[in-house]
């Protein structure tokens, strides 16, 4: 019994009840952590959580479940660092707290391999500059070191940076500011870059001070309101695709505070949600952000500078383990709530589902109902 109570005392709070999936955390590092006034962005690539600490030395430092890693990739001297689909990282080395300034020369965006450390910068073009204080990163379409499309924005302009990168060059005729209404910029504001449900490019919005907005558009960009269940003002939040479906996870209330949640786009109640646990995210930002592999799992990461980089496992039914039992014999089955009781009928909420072989051997699988 107390290998199961384990099992469930893991899984998140969850209230979605129509998908067989598993929600867990998985690790968790406060320790050696770079402090929040020099580490305020970060980003995951293929397992790896990068932090861009700013200041004398300028570094970016690596995150695992081990701990804190070493790594030879320089830092910028601003805050923001993120990713493209290829698996780069983007580091901004625009000078802190300044905005993207475009002298013609000055080299504004590095991106680096974190593989095998070939990196590239680009200056930007007068046709991207950014009104306003710029500290942070979006996602980015395609492969920022042969060809792709990052997004720019600054804390006064309502106007969306389309930087473009073709054949490792930046695209300077393609590199302009896009226009959409309705917009709401802060110095913590980002747009990342995504492909929805049916494979359509679309980008998110994402400010502390106003709701979530899905662009669409070819050139200029139109905006569309995102209403996300209990979202609170802190920054941070991502669309990913899971089991062919779109999902956001975001910050929630209590605002400035590390809870966070799982919905499905457009869906009145969150799927997951992982409680507040009195942590403050400081500089209103508590990144999370999702990495989907090709096995059916999603790696949920969250940041709060300063003080833990947590890891969470968003899985579907583990049919490898089925298959393996499929040629035998079930000699019982049993559910456990959370609460510790077991019963032959599933509970309403968080199961797990214990099925007993013949052979004397086990399976338990979360299910809720």
């Amino acid at each position: 019994m107390k290998k199961f109570l384990l099992l469930v005392a893991a899984v998140a709070s969850l209230s979605m009840s129509a998908q067989n999936y598993t929600f867990e955390k998985i690790w968790e590092v406060t320790e050696g952590l770079p402090t929040n006034a020099d580490a305020r962005q970060g980003i995951s690539v293929n397992g790896v959580y990068y932090i861009n600490v700013k200041g004398a030395d300028n570094f970016v430092q690596a995150v695992t479940a081990e701990g804190i890693k070493a790594t030879t990739i320089p830092g910028g001297t601003n805050c923001g660092i993120s990713r493209d689909e290829a698996g780069n990282l983007i580091i901004s080395t625009a000078v802190f707290p300044n905005g993207w300034t475009c002298d013609g020369e000055a080299k504004m965006i590095r991106v680096v391999d974190p593989a095998t450390g070939k990196s590239v910068e680009y200056a930007i073009n007068e046709d991207g500059a950014v009104a306003g204080r710029a500290d942070f990163l979006g996602l980015a379409k395609g492969n920022m070191m042969e060809t792709g499309e990052l997004y720019l924005v600054g804390a006064t302009n309502a106007g969306v940076v389309r930087m473009n990168v073709v054949d490792g060059e930046l695209d300077e005729d393609n590199t302009f500011e896009a226009t959409c209404s309705g917009l709401t910029p802060s110095t913590s504001t980002v747009v990342n870059y995504f492909k929805n449900a049916a494979g359509e490019d679309r980008a998110l919005y994402v400010t502390r001070n106003a709701a979530p907005q899905i662009l669409t558009g070819d050139e200029n960009f139109e905006g569309t309101a995102l209403t996300l269940p209990n979202k609170g003002a802190s920054n941070g939040a991502q669309i990913f695709v899971f089991d062919g479906k779109e999902y956001a996870v975001y910050p929630t209330l209590p605002n400035y505070e590390d809870g966070f949640a799982i919905a499905l786009v457009g869906a009145e109640e969150a799927a997951y949600t992982v409680e507040n646990t009195g942590k403050t995210a400081y500089a209103q930002c508590d990144w999370v952000n999702a990495e989907v592999d090709g096995e059916g799992n999603v790696t949920i990461y969250q940041y709060l500078p300063g003080i833990a980089v947590r890891a969470y496992k968003l899985s579907k039914p583990a049919t490898a383990v089925e298959n393996v039992n499929a040629g035998k014999t079930v000699a019982g089955v049993k559910y456990v709530n959370l609460a510790g009781q077991v019963s032959s009928e599933a509970f309403d909420g968080v199961n797990v589902v214990v099925t007993t072989y013949t052979d004397g051997s086990q399976n338990a699988v979360k299910v809720v109902k």
